[in-house]
């Protein structure tokens, strides 16, 4: 409960980088699917951006040690469980309980409420912006987890 703040950052550049490495791969499938719908002669190219894969390969060698080491220091358990089970998560008495099960419903409930104004935004706007801003989607989705995750670490922080 300690590193609430760090957790946040990490969980909310982890969703950024995610959602700049699928634009990045959207834009490389849109580069794939002209070449084979317009049967492009055989010189071609298709482009992909590795500044976010490299971001966050870079995010993943620094968070794993980091982590594993905070987690063999705590208890003694798994590996799978030290590389899959987030430290928010980590409780050590009943009070920490009380509290991340709370900051876990009020994530749950944020979810049933940005989802449908996600899905709202994808509806009405994305027609209109298909050609500018063909990644929409993507963002609108990542956005769900993003609100989920702020929604979690303010209940935290409320409580702490």
């Amino acid at each position: 409960m300690k590193k609430v703040l760090g957790n946040f950052w990490v969980s909310f550049l982890t969703i950024i980088l995610f959602g700049w490495a699928m634009i990045s791969f959207y834009s490389a499938n849109i580069e794939f699917a002209r070449i084979v719908i317009e049967d492009v002669e055989p010189p071609w190219e298709v482009t992909i951006s590795a500044t976010p894969i490299f971001f966050i390969l870079l995010l993943g060698a620094f968070l794993i040690p980091l982590s594993y080491y905070y987690n063999r220091k705590r208890k003694k358990k798994s590996w799978l469980q030290f590389l899959f089970m987030p430290t928010e998560l980590v409780d050590d008495d009943e009070r920490e309980q009380m509290i991340t099960g709370n900051a876990c419903r009020n994530a749950y409930i944020s979810m049933w409420i940005s989802f449908p104004i996600a899905l709202t935004i994808f509806i009405f706007v994305y027609p209109f912006i298909k050609e500018t801003m063909p990644y929409f989607p993507i963002i609108v989705i990542l956005l769900v987890p993003l609100v989920q995750v702020i929604t979690f670490h303010i209940t935290l922080k409320k409580q702490l």
